[in-house]
């Protein structure tokens, strides 16, 4: 009996720590540059596009990205289509990454800009660092939660 209850003790230790164990969910997204997400377009080696709202899914698209050379820096002109039947009342922003991924010069200016109905237009910016390599195009819509709060928050400091 005494060796049952023995038994039965190492068993349930060896059960309750391997369901610890099993709780414990390794982090699979340390490593990688972004977790896929259809807000995200990562379809050109070195052009990212973010959808910072689910809303512009369907509606949004980033074509005809180009690069080239300004003496010693990279520049970029990127092409946004409204595939919506409605005009998008927008902002963007363009990041300039190295070849690690690293930002460079990041400069948080929002810039607004408006698309008709299945209208294309074009976005350039140039890298003002010759490590620059690679861009992070973020749009959003105008009054999305995240402006309303930093707006909140720069008024607090003022």
């Amino acid at each position: 009996m005494k060796l049952f209850k023995k038994w039965m003790g190492v068993f349930f230790s060896v059960v309750i720590l391997g369901g610890m164990v099993g709780c414990v969910a390794p982090q699979q997204s340390a490593n990688v540059s972004h977790i896929k997400d259809k807000t995200i377009d990562a379809s050109h080696p070195r052009a990212l596009l973010v959808l910072a709202s689910s809303q512009l899914l369907d509606k949004l698209v980033m074509t005809n990205v180009r690069f080239g050379s300004v003496g010693n820096f990279q520049r970029t002109e990127v092409s946004m289509q409204n595939l919506s039947k409605q005009k998008l009342n927008l902002e963007y922003k363009i990041e300039w990454q190295d070849k690690d991924g690293f930002t460079i010069n990041s400069n948080p200016a929002w810039h607004r800009f408006s698309l008709a109905p299945k209208q294309i237009q074009n976005f350039q910016s140039v890298g003002k660092d010759p490590a620059a390599y690679q861009i992070q195009v973020v749009v959003r819509l105008p009054g999305d939660f995240f402006m309303d709060s930093q707006k909140e928050k720069d008024q607090k400091n003022d």
